[in-house]
Order: C-alpha cells, then sequence, then structure tokens
C-alpha cells in the first residue's frame, strides 16, 4: 500500500519536472502531458482496486473502486480520446456517477454510526451546497455557453458539493483516516471549481491544467486510501 501511494507522488513529479508537455496547439495551458495525466489516473485506478480486493475487501473500498473506474472513464472523455460532441458535458455525467458512488461508499460506512454523523451531514451540506451556488453564480456561470452547460455544471457542483460533506460527516462520526478522505472532498471541490472558472466562465490561470491536477489526484488519493486507515 505504502508503494501504491508513492506511485501517483512520482508520476507527478515526473510528469512536472520533465521536459514533456501537450503541444501549444491543445490548449491546456500546464506541463502535464496527457499521456502523464491518463498514466496518473490510471494509477489511481489500480490502487483503487488493489485496495478492495487485495486489502480491505470493505463495501466503501469495493464502491470507490467502481467510482474511480467511472473517474477515469471521465478523465479519458475530458482528454478527447472518446470522440463525444461536448467532452465537457461527457465528462460531467461520468464524474457525476462516479460521485454517486463514493456516496454509496460513505453512506454504506455511515450506516454504522449514523447518529454520531447527522450534525456532520448538516452541516457539511449546508456549507458546500451554499458555497457551490455561490461559486457557481459568481465564479463559473457564463451566459454565453448556453443553459445546458450553465445548468449542468449547477447539478454537477452540488453532486460533489454533496460528495465532499458524506465524506466530512463520516470523518466527523468516525475519525482516523476517514479526515484524509474528508480532505479528499474539499480538494474534488476546489479542483471541479478551477474546471469551472477556467473552461466554463473563461478566467484565465496559469498552468490551470497542473493545478487542476495536483488537487485531483490529492482528492482521489483522500477517497481512496482514507478508509483503509
Amino acid at each position: 500500500m505504502l508503494l501504491l501511494w508513492l506511485i501517483p507522488f512520482v508520476l507527478f513529479l515526473i510528469g512536472i519536472l520533465g521536459p514533456w508537455r501537450d503541444p501549444p496547439e491543445m490548449k491546456t495551458n500546464g506541463r502535464l502531458s496527457r499521456p502523464m495525466r491518463m498514466t496518473l489516473s490510471f494509477s489511481l485506478v489500480i490502487a483503487a482496486l488493489a485496495s478492495w480486493l487485495g486489502a480491505t475487501h470493505t463495501p466503501y473500498a469495493q464502491w470507490v473502486a467502481f467510482g474511480m473506474l467511472a473517474s477515469f472513464l471521465g478523465d479519458v472523455i475530458l482528454a478527447r480520446l472518446i470522440a463525444l460532441p461536448s467532452p465537457l458535458i461527457g465528462g460531467m455525467i461520468a464524474f457525476g456517477i462516479a460521485h454517486a458512488l463514493y456516496i454509496t461508499a460513505f453512506v454504506s460506512t455511515l450506516a454504522q454510526s449514523f447518529d454520531s454523523a447527522v450534525v456532520g451531514m448538516v452541516v457539511g451540506l449546508l456549507f458546500y451546497c451554499s458555497f457551490t451556488i455561490f461559486a457557481w453564480r459568481f465564479w463559473i456561470r457564463n451566459p454565453q455557453k448556453g443553459a445546458v452547460i450553465n445548468l449542468g455544471a449547477l447539478v454537477y457542483a452540488m453532486i460533489v458539493g454533496t460528495m465532499a460533506a458524506f465524506a466530512f460527516a463520516l470523518a466527523l462520526a468516525r475519525g482516523g483516516g476517514f479526515w484524509l478522505m474528508a480532505i479528499g472532498g474539499l480538494l474534488f471541490v476546489a479542483s471541479d471549481l478551477l474546471i469551472g472558472v477556467t473552461d466554463i466562465r473563461g478566467i484565465q490561470i496559469k498552468n490551470a491544467n497542473d493545478w487542476i491536477w495536483l488537487t485531483y489526484v490529492g482528492a482521489q488519493m483522500g477517497i481512496v486510501y482514507g478508509g483503509g486507515l
């Protein structure tokens, strides 16, 4: 498991420090090349499957593994390795499914300590849903993009916020390694916020792609490993 922890870190460092990057015409605004991003994503799939099949054998690990597979599909779609009319919409659907699976993983564990999680769930939902609506209204919504993209972004953001709220509730109820998972939920909100700000609102952030992937990899690692500690 320690080796699986180290692999994404090493891959990210290689991607950032190496001489390779996407060609300028791809406009990905960062050093992490598409092959490196796909390798990183696949390494997280392997880690999730290893956690489920080789280490913990818990319902949490099972649902997280399924969610990581859906996330990998989303990464492939956003990398435009699957031709879709709107990769952004396709990616949001794939990641929406992933977050629903993560929520299922959290609920399967919360069932063992539901009473102690109620306060955390209420606080988490109030905070993340309020922040999501605020961020969408002022930092993401772009009238020039049309209703489908804008409303899709809001619905997706609410799903991500709900996932993060459940992660916080589980961490508050169970403690221990689940706090790593709660941090993962928070990082997921940050990563998707960056995507919304840059890809939908159109605000330019230097090396945005690298910041998105740094928070994204941290988020997935927190979710994959948090339940096993």
